[in-house]
């Protein structure tokens, strides 16, 4: 078969259940110009490649596709270095701060871990969330040009997804819990020590619900738009893994993977950032409710909880798959560079780089 035309843009499948999100994450990959827009047309009679309103007859598709992957690389590197040194720095800075006003807090940096008053560490944890997810947001979005519509799309529809995403958190939730089976009991008494217990309960909820949010936004909705130039399953793949690199406890990391794995594909799948942060929210929700049954009872068959939770998941998802089963696939599989050229070329950025190295030796230590 002899194609005689090839235009990226085009040839992408928009098949998300929200046409609305198809249109709009067209029309900003078509209309937005800059070098981190993967945007080639090719025919028998011309070779244009578009980077950022320059074009040129010597590219190919591949080539075009790396160079505009290099780009890519460099915003994103730059954005989880702000993410990193806002967890980092931003934590030294308050906890100075509220020391400077006779607070009893903070920093053990071997743990990178607050200590002290209950509700000034609480309020430190707060706004380190806050400020390490919406600034590299808000940096990637306005860099990149991510429209609202594309970043943060909000339907309502699609209901098997929307099943499929409490399942999934239920899962998740079920797997985190038995691989933190052996903590549980140490971890709740640790958490409910505390006389402020309302200072708790204010993390808990704000964890559960906001920093949900926050962290799909970030993850879902500015990290994958940007990769899913180049295919479904290496946008996917991609978000994954830099959640995993990002905590510092490996039961975190792990939890954070099987996220970003089954989000990813309910945003590319729902074209809404709701299901991907339904399943964030349950998820926290369950892992949390597993720590305030051990403490309430130290007997608490926390094994029937675990696999009640699991059995509830895996029918639910079940059943999704049931329903969609003719368009499970992401089907933007393949692109003009192998998958293992494109993680290649996503790590050779100047700023992915110290992030890369820096977050693989904390994986190590």
């Amino acid at each position: 078969m002899v194609i005689d035309r090839i235009d990226v843009v085009e040839d992408f499948e928009y098949s998300s259940e929200n046409q609305q999100y198809n249109q709009d994450y067209k029309h900003w990959r078509r209309h937005v110009k800059g070098p981190w827009m993967y945007q080639f047309q090719e025919n028998s009679r011309e070779h244009v490649y578009v980077d950022g309103g320059a074009s040129s007859s010597t590219f190919d598709a591949a080539l075009a596709e790396r160079q505009s992957l290099l780009h890519c690389s460099t915003a994103i590197g730059t954005v989880l270095l702000i993410f990193f040194v806002s967890e980092i720095l931003g934590s030294t800075a308050l906890v100075a701060v509220m020391r400077l006003f006779l607070k009893d807090i903070s920093i053990d940096f071997l743990m990178f871990q607050t200590v002290g008053n209950q509700w000034a560490r609480t309020g430190v944890r707060i706004l380190i969330e806050v400020l390490k997810y919406s600034l590299p947001t808000a940096v990637l979005t306005r860099f990149c040009r991510i429209p609202q519509s594309v970043f943060a799309p909000a339907a309502v529809g699609a209901i098997p997804e929307l099943i499929a995403a409490i399942g999934s958190g239920m899962v998740i939730a079920a797997f985190y819990c038995i691989l933190t089976l052996g903590t549980s009991v140490e971890l709740s008494q640790r958490l409910f020590s505390y006389k402020d217990s309302a200072a708790i309960a204010a993390f808990g909820v704000f964890d559960a619900l906001a920093v949900s949010v926050l962290a799909e936004l970030f993850f879902r909705g500015a990290l994958l738009p940007v990769l899913r130039q180049f295919g479904d399953p290496f946008a996917v793949i991609v978000t994954a893994v830099i959640a995993f690199l990002c905590p510092n406890v490996m039961s975190d990391r792990i939890r954070e993977l099987l996220i970003g794995l089954a989000a990813g594909y309910l945003m590319i799948r729902s074209g809404s950032i709701i299901k991907c942060a339904l399943l964030r929210i349950t998820c926290s929700a369950l892992c949390y409710a597993r720590l305030v049954l051990v403490y309430a009872n130290d007997t608490i068959p926390l094994l029937q909880y675990v696999l009640a939770l699991a059995a509830i998941g895996i029918m639910t998802i079940l059943f999704y798959c049931h329903i969609r089963r003719t368009s499970l696939p992401l089907p933007n599989r393949q692109s003009f560079l192998p998958l293992k050229h494109k993680l290649y070329y996503m790590t050779q950025s100047i700023p992915m780089l110290p992030w890369l190295a820096v977050s693989l030796l904390i994986l190590l230590l």
